[in-house]
C-alpha cells in the first residue's frame, strides 16, 4: 500500500486538533442557521423527544472529514484510493442523508442511493487495493464475495442510522470504534496507514460531541448517520479485507450495535405482520422511553464498550484463536438485552 501520513508526531496531532476545533465551531454556525431557517427535526410517533431540535448536524463534521481527507491527499500524504472512497464516497453520504433531512426521500430510492455508495467505495478499494486471482476458484466466489461486501456495507449504513435515535450514542460510539480499531491496528502491528484515517475521523466526530450529548443541542440527522455508517463500513472492509483486523474482532468490537440491530430486525421479521415499517422498538429506545432518560442509556452503553466489548476485541487481537469466543460474548449480553427490552415491549 502506498504511504501516506509521513507527518511527525506534534504536527499530526495539530492537524487532528485542529480537525476537531473546525468540527466543533462548524457545528454551531450549522445549529444557528438550522434554527435560522427551521431545519428542525419533526415530533412525531417515533420520537424520543419532547422539544424542537435542529437536525443535519453531521454535515458540519462529514464536511470537516472531508475536507480534511482532500487537503492531505493533495499534500500526497493520503492514497489516491483511501481519497476517493472514504473522502470523496464520504461526502456522497452526507450530502444524500442531508437532502433527506431537508426535503426527505423515499425509502426506495434512500436504499438505492446506499447501494450505488456501496459499489463506489468496493469498486475503488477493489481497484486499487485488493484485487485477488480468483481463475482457481472460480468466478462464482468472487461473485459471491462481492455481493457480500456489498451487503455488508448497505447493511452497516443502515444498522447506524438505526442507533441514531438517543442523544450521543451514534456519535459516541463512533469515536470509540474508531478508537478500538486503532488500538486492534497497534495491537496487530499492522500498516498504521488506516489508524491515521479512524484517528482523523474520530477527532472530526469528537467536535461534534458536545452538541449531541444528553440533552441534545443539534441531531445528526441522516447527514451524520449516513455519512459514519458508510465510511465505519468501508474502513471495516479495508482492514478486513487485508488481514489487518478480523471478522471475529470487528464482532467483538460492534458487539452491542450489531446484537441490538439484528436481534431487533429478526424479532420484527418473525413477530411482526409490517416488520419494514417504520418503528422505535430498539431496546435502547425503549428503555430511554421508560427511564424519560437519554443519558443513563447513552452513558450505559459507553460503559459496555469500555468495559466489556472493547476488553474482548482486544483480547480477540492477542490471541486470533480465541476471537470466535470474544464475538460471542460480546455480542451474547447485546442480544439477550435485546430480547428482553426491544420490540416485545412496543406496540410499533
Amino acid at each position: 500500500m502506498q504511504s501516506m501520513f509521513q507527518l511527525s508526531f506534534w504536527p499530526l496531532q495539530i492537524a487532528l486538533l485542529s480537525v476537531a476545533i473546525a468540527s466543533f465551531f462548524g457545528t454551531y454556525a450549522y445549529r444557528r442557521f438550522a434554527l435560522r431557517h427551521a431545519v428542525i427535526a419533526e415530533i412525531n410517533f417515533r420520537s424520543l423527544h419532547a422539544r424542537e431540535v435542529p437536525r443535519g448536524g453531521g454535515v458540519a463534521f462529514a464536511c470537516v472529514f472531508s475536507v480534511a481527507t482532500g487537503a492531505i491527499w493533495k499534500l500526497d500524504e493520503m492514497p489516491t484510493w483511501m481519497m476517493l472512497s472514504i473522502g470523496l464516497g464520504g461526502a456522497a453520504a452526507a450530502a444524500i442523508g442531508f437532502i433527506d433531512d431537508v426535503f426527505g426521500i423515499r425509502a426506495d430510492k434512500k436504499l438505492f442511493a446506499q447501494v450505488c455508495l456501496a459499489l463506489w467505495s468496493f469498486g475503488v478499494f477493489y481497484e486499487h487495493v485488493y484485487a485477488p486471482d480468483f481463475s482457481t476458484l472460480g468466478g462464482a466466489f468472487q461473485i459471491a464475495l462481492i455481493l457480500l461486501c456489498l451487503f455488508v456495507s448497505v447493511w452497516f449504513i443502515n444498522m447506524y442510522n438505526f442507533i441514531d435515535g438517543v442523544d450521543g450514542m451514534a456519535v459516541g460510539g463512533a469515536i470509540y470504534v474508531c478508537i478500538a480499531a486503532i488500538v486492534v491496528l497497534t495491537i496487530n502491528g499492522a500498516d498504521q496507514n488506516l489508524s491515521y484515517v479512524f484517528a482523523l475521523l474520530a477527532a472530526s466526530s469528537l467536535g461534534f460531541l458536545p452538541f449531541n450529548l444528553p440533552p441534545a443541542s443539534v441531531f445528526m440527522g441522516d447527514a451524520g448517520s449516513i455519512f459514519l455508517g458508510y465510511c465505519l463500513g468501508s474502513l471495516l472492509l479495508a482492514t478486513a479485507l487485508q488481514g489487518q483486523i478480523s471478522v471475529w474482532t470487528w464482532i467483538a468490537i460492534l458487539g452491542y450495535f450489531i446484537g441490538d440491530t439484528t436481534t431487533t430486525g429478526v424479532y420484527r421479521l418473525i413477530f411482526v405482520r409490517k416488520w419494514y415499517g417504520v418503528h422505535r422498538s430498539h431496546a435502547y429506545q425503549n428503555l430511554a422511553r421508560i427511564l424519560n432518560n437519554h443519558a443513563k442509556v447513552t452513558y450505559g452503553v459507553a460503559l459496555y464498550h469500555a468495559l466489556w466489548a472493547l476488553p474482548l476485541a482486544i483480547w480477540s487481537a492477542v490471541d486470533p484463536g480465541k476471537g470466535p469466543l470474544a464475538a460471542f460474548l460480546s455480542l451474547g449480553p447485546a442480544v439477550l438485552w435485546t430480547l428482553r427490552f426491544g420490540p416485545r415491549l412496543s406496540s410499533d
